[in-house]
């Protein structure tokens, strides 16, 4: 119990020293995007570390229910430095767009011409910023009109805008207004009551649903990013709590993978019953976690992969025969195992002797947890040569059956 307290403790403590230099960079004013970025991605890996660590400590006997506030101390610092990180690589898009304008800026008289009485708001020009004509596709609409009230408008003359928003829509869109008076009020109001129509909007945030696919770690992805994009596009013309139904959670939860959909059972079953608003928000949440597991996990994979040029997984592998060889899908989701066994949330949340039962009744390596690997009859024989990398073990078992001794 004590060496868990002790790995977790030295968790944190990775954690705060890459969250300060992190900090640092964000605070000076003086980091590279390159290296905010990579500075963000390691402060993510060591925020996971710490969460297994906390994972695993809760999970020993009469330790539930202790010692939350541990755990949401160190989340809130990474949800406000992630925020912050957020904001500095919104910083480096503006200005890189303002660099590209400025190139073309001899090539485009007219936006000069509109723009040459515009103020100026920090070091940069914002007369340089050339907005994307909006061609009436309904997905494009809500950022399209975020932008062009966040970056033009504040810029412009009044009693240009009318003619300028005119200009930043394509022919066949232009057309639609070509009859509104020159009152902005009045050309949003057009605008929004056919590319804002929340039944409309709604119907194409299904259809993108529906389209979805029920897979691997791939699918569950863009099934995140679709749930987010769809949301963020709602939010931006006052629609989000259309997302807020029964309807639309239903259909998200009908495309998680098997050990996502049992995670948000749950997560759900402690919280009772709860509104459509708040399960959604839940949900919400519960994607944005599930996105830092699986982007973390494929990190991971990669950087394995990249140093010994062999697929492992959690087990320290060592070259040898029958290392690099596809890995088996999963044998505890046969009809849905677009994953390894090893990273199977399913299997990995059970306890040692649930795992050790399936392995044996499986009939599967000890080594690799694979049926087809000849270590199913004596791991010695394991073709990946897998040994355990738990505290220096080194014996021919997988990692997440370490304590079989």
């Amino acid at each position: 119990m004590e060496e868990l307290k002790t790995n977790r403790t030295v968790g944190k403590q990775q954690f705060t020293r890459a969250e300060n230099s992190l900090r640092r960079l964000l605070e000076g004013g003086r980091g590279l995007e390159d290296t905010i970025r990579r500075k963000f991605e390691e402060l993510s890996l060591k925020w996971q570390v710490v969460q297994d660590a906390h994972d695993v400590l809760m999970a020993q006997p009469g330790q539930d229910n202790i010692e939350t506030e541990w755990i949401d101390e160190i989340m809130t610092r990474y949800e406000n430095i992630e925020s912050d990180t957020d904001a500095a690589l919104m910083k480096f898009k503006v200005e890189k767009q303002s660099d590209v304008a400025e190139q073309s800026q001899a090539q485009h008289p007219i936006h000069q011409a509109m723009y040459k009485d515009a103020p100026m708001q920090g070091h940069l020009q914002l007369e340089r910023l050339k907005l994307e004509k909006f061609d009436g596709e309904l997905r494009k609409y809500p950022s399209f009109k975020e932008r062009f009230k966040l970056y033009i408008e504040p810029i412009c003359p009044e009693s240009q805008l009318p003619f300028i928003l005119r200009s930043h829509l394509e022919s066949k869109v232009r057309e639609e207004v070509e009859n509104v008076e020159d009152d902005m009020a009045c050309l949003w109001a057009r605008l929004d009551l056919k590319y804002a129509n929340h039944t409309k909007f709604v119907d194409i945030v299904l259809s993108d649903l529906e389209k979805t696919s029920k897979g691997d770690a791939k699918a569950a992805l863009h099934l995140i990013n679709t749930v987010e994009k769809a949301y963020n596009d709602l939010k931006k013309i006052g629609a989000a709590q259309e997302m807020a139904n029964a309807t639309v959670i239903s259909m998200i939860k009908k495309r998680f993978p098997d050990e996502m959909r049992l995670d948000w059972v749950k997560t759900i079953a402690s919280k009772g019953e709860e509104e459509s608003a708040s399960l959604f928000q839940m949900m919400l949440q519960f994607l944005k976690q599930w996105r830092q597991m699986i982007e973390y996990d494929d990190q991971v994979i990669k950087k394995q992969e990249k140093t010994s040029g062999t697929t492992h997984h959690l087990a320290g592998a060592k070259t040898g025969g029958g290392v690099g060889r596809k890995s088996e899908t999963c044998w505890l989701h046969e009809d849905n195992g677009n994953h390894p066994i090893w990273k199977c949330n399913t299997f990995r949340a059970m306890t040692l002797k649930e795992k050790l039962d399936l392995v044996n009744q499986k009939k599967a390596c000890q080594a690799c947890l694979e049926i087809s690997c000849n270590g199913a009859a004596n791991p010695e024989m394991c073709g990946r040569q897998f040994r355990c990398n738990v505290d220096g073990c080194k014996k021919p078992h997988n990692s997440l059956i370490h304590d079989i001794a």
